[in-house]
């Protein structure tokens, strides 16, 4: 019984591994679908270099890719279950947002394992990596160099770190009014 079953399944993905031999394709994504890709992901690499560290970058690079491939196997695969054999695909809206839910979560696992590889020399803590964005978070509409220092003792955070993170806010999630004096954008 499982055998018939396994056999017919192995029938189809041989199909489908065969598909794009037989019917190459070009995949596009509408003028809509790429205005969203290029805004949610340099917001991502800004979030993730702001609250995390210029040096975890390379993961949302690398989400870039994974994103496109995973967008070509969705493709694919949306070809082979509708029995099309047009050489074009146009991407839909619910693909890509079923692929930044994806992307999203790889994010969250990488950068969790960002957080936690051991230092030289140091025992392995394990850290949600979430202070920087939490401390963020806590911060009022307005506020002073001073506040934002007092509120990042709060999330261990050092005075060099809430000067670091103001720094790299600035201009995507701040606004530096006068000097000393930010407001949330």
């Amino acid at each position: 019984m499982y055998n018939d079953h396994f056999e017919a399944l192995s029938v189809q993905v041989l199909e489908l591994i065969s598909l794009p031999k037989l019917s190459p394709t070009t995949i596009k994504l509408t003028e809509e679908l790429w205005q969203r890709i290029n805004t949610d992901f340099p917001v991502m690499l800004s979030e993730v270099i702001t609250f995390t560290s210029e040096d975890a970058a390379g993961v949302v690079y690398r989400l870039v890719l994974i994103f496109f491939r995973l967008d070509m196997i969705f493709s694919a695969l949306r070809k082979y279950e509708n029995g099309e054999m047009s050489s074009t695909i146009i991407c839909t809206g619910e693909d890509l947002n079923t692929l930044m839910q994806i992307v999203q979560t790889y994010l969250d696992h990488s950068l969790l394992k960002v957080n936690n590889l051991p230092k030289q020399n140091e025992p392995m803590q394990f850290q949600s990596g979430d202070g920087k964005r939490r401390f963020f978070e806590a911060l009022p509409q307005e506020f002073t160099l001073k506040e934002a220092t007092e509120i990042g003792i709060k999330f261990k955070l050092s005075a060099r770190t809430v000067n670091d993170v103001l720094k790299s806010a600035t201009g995507v999630s701040l606004t530096r009014i006068k000097a000393g004096h930010y407001q949330r954008i």
